[in-house]
């Protein structure tokens, strides 16, 4: 999505002051993925009303109870806010097992659609992050016999084997002990999570995928997905929701409530409400739009007053429904104008 106004949106975005709305670090609604292990972070994330919270909570103390892995499936559209949803998972799976700093989050990202292929470049993953926490000299040579660098195609049970061997080595093997997740972004062929719970079957760990809700080439088909039973019963499938009104009206007042506590929101919450309860935005977008409404309202002020004294600041129901109607019809790169927001 663009924040600017034409080819000369950089020198203009320079110019705005955004400490006459009393924010002296810029625009508070900058879209970044939020990492709960960080207290600021915690302070920005909000419960959303189609978030299923619960249902992930249970699926966390389900697998602890059984010592099974914590699995699953995270489906979204771009900026949905899979990842930070992802993070939180992580967070409340390292708070419920009591791990401080000896818990890694994995990340992998590469794309692959050969199921069992990917699966076994996700285990060398985990075994060049055990040799690097463990230092070479002490690991490197036992990781890489059990989980060699070989081009042979794995056979699953072989993969089972060494992601047993895996979680077993860097729990009694390694001093001190770790324990590892993994986010695994990207699902390119629908029998990836049936590999998966196959593979993790008898490992106690954190497992998140998250896949792109789009039919592409390069995205699961969620069909096909629902006829396969295996990894159903493995992972919770959870839908990040886009947002109503009401989540939008949240995300406005809670970001501004973090930057500048003291002073009154300046938006006209029903103004939100209306304009993207009918537009049901990401919370990445739902952000750019916030963002991109502050940014212009300052761009159009003339005056000297800072706000709240200046009420020429506020932003008024119709003038946000205006002016996201006016973006929206915009040419992409009209000179002078509005671009279209994506």
């Amino acid at each position: 999505m663009s924040s600017g106004v034409g080819p000369r949106a950089g020198k203009a975005k320079d110019q705005v002051d955004f400490k006459r709305y009393g924010l002296p670090r810029g625009d508070p609604y900058r879209h970044r993925d939020l990492d709960p292990r960080q207290e600021r972070d915690r302070a920005l994330l909000v419960d959303f009303a189609g978030a299923p919270l619960d249902e992930i909570g249970e699926q966390l103390d389900q697998a602890a109870a059984t010592g099974r892995a914590a699995a699953f499936l995270l489906s979204g559209r771009e900026a949905t806010g899979r990842t930070s949803l992802a993070r939180l998972i992580a967070h409340q799976y390292r708070e419920l097992h009591q791990l401080g700093d000896d818990f890694r989050l994995i990340v992998y990202d590469e794309i692959d659609h050969d199921s069992l292929r990917r699966a076994q470049e996700v285990l060398k993953a985990i075994r060049n992050e055990l040799m690097e926490l463990g230092g070479w000299g002490e690991h490197r040579d036992r990781l890489l016999e059990v989980v060699p660098n070989g081009p042979t195609r794995p056979e699953i049970l072989d993969l089972q084997a060494q992601a047993g061997f895996l979680a077993n080595y860097m729990r009694k093997r390694m001093k001190p002990a770790w324990t590892l997740g993994l986010l695994i972004e990207g699902m390119q062929n629908d029998d990836f999570l049936d590999t998966l719970a196959v593979v993790f079957a008898r490992v106690d760990l954190l497992v998140v995928v998250t896949r792109d809700d789009y039919r592409t080439a390069d995205t699961a088909d969620p069909d096909r997905m629902k006829e396969r039973d295996r990894w159903r019963r493995w992972a919770l499938p959870v839908q990040v929701p886009l947002l109503s009104g009401e989540d939008v009206d949240l995300l406005a007042r809670n970001r501004w409530q973090h930057e500048a506590p003291d002073l009154e929101c300046p938006f006209e919450l029903k103004g939100i409400r209306d304009t993207f309860g009918a537009r049901r935005p990401p919370v990445g977008r739902a952000l750019h739009w916030l963002g991109w409404l502050l940014e212009w309202r300052l761009r159009k002020y003339s005056g000297d007053e800072c706000w709240p004294a200046a009420r020429n600041l506020r932003i008024p129901a119709q003038w946000i429904e205006e002016s996201v109607q006016q973006a929206e019809s915009a040419p992409p790169h009209a000179e002078g104008g509005l671009r279209r927001v994506r």
